[in-house]
């Protein structure tokens, strides 16, 4: 398995969090399964070899398209190989995503989204481009020329959202759902709806996330015990812990301690 990053133009260095690959070894047996968490991001992908499986949290599995975009996930979801595999991936930051997307984000939401549906003019053009390339640099160069193709026809910042994200991300998630919106003037609803066109989730679902994966990094970067964990994250009740972090990793945070392959 080789794993490589490429450099970010600076145009797209605001809104891109990484550009990577991912591809089989000429002498490898594709043979793995990761399993993703919610992370906070929106991510796209473009295979130009053949496309891994990806199986749902509810069990359901199915064949990736040759293209697609997964935005902010709600679920945890397994990946594995259908064959030799090799695909690069753009991963925007929340603050990022809804530059390079006409639809409202809450349509494409928690589902892997074929990239022809939501790049109708161009994504056949790129994809084509990005198959018969040679090398991942040169397939990081087709994919940001046309990042900036459409970072260009973007209609602007939306500064509510943004400064709203900021605030999520700095407390970690525990601002309250009232406080935020009186800071950004509006009522929760406009808030909400703001949201949903932008980023994918409301508010409070955003919130959520930021908390269990604050958990997972102190999970595996403290040896602070699952309780402590729970009060720091900003859950001041255990049971309501324990139902996030099943509900978003299908594990409970023992069990992700000590399982392999589990990635943000």
């Amino acid at each position: 398995m080789a794993y490589v990053e490429y450099p970010i133009s600076t145009e797209l260095q605001p809104f891109v969090k990484v550009i990577w690959s991912m591809e089989s070894e000429p002498d490898e047996t594709p043979d793995f399964s990761m399993r993703i968490l919610p992370d906070s991001c929106v991510e796209m992908v473009v295979h130009y070899r053949q496309p891994l499986i990806t199986t749902h949290a509810d069990g359901n599995r199915q064949l990736q398209p040759h293209s697609f975009v997964v935005a902010q996930m709600k679920n945890f979801i397994e990946l594995a190989p259908s064959g030799r595999y090799g695909f690069m991936s753009i991963r925007f930051s929340a603050f990022g995503a809804y530059h390079f997307f006409q639809q409202p984000m809450k349509e494409i939401v928690n589902h892997v989204v074929d990239l022809n549906h939501v790049w109708k003019t161009i994504a056949g053009d790129m994809i084509d481009k990005v198959a018969i390339a040679r090398t991942g640099f040169e397939r990081s160069s087709i994919i940001q020329d046309y990042l900036r193709l459409q970072l260009s026809r973007n209609s602007g910042y939306d500064k509510v959202v943004d400064y709203s994200l900021r605030e999520l991300y700095s407390s970690g998630g525990k601002i309250g759902m009232g406080q935020l919106a009186s800071k950004t003037g509006l009522s929760n609803r406009q808030l909400v709806r703001r949201f949903d066109q932008k980023v994918g989730m409301s508010p409070k679902e955003f919130s959520n996330i930021l908390r269990f994966i604050n958990a997972t990094r102190l999970l595996r970067e403290s040896n602070k015990s699952i309780y402590d964990v729970a009060y720091l994250s900003g859950y001041y009740d255990h049971a309501h812990f324990f139902h996030d972090f099943k509900r978003f990793s299908g594990l409970n945070p023992g069990q992700f301690q000590n399982r392999p392959n589990v990635f943000l």
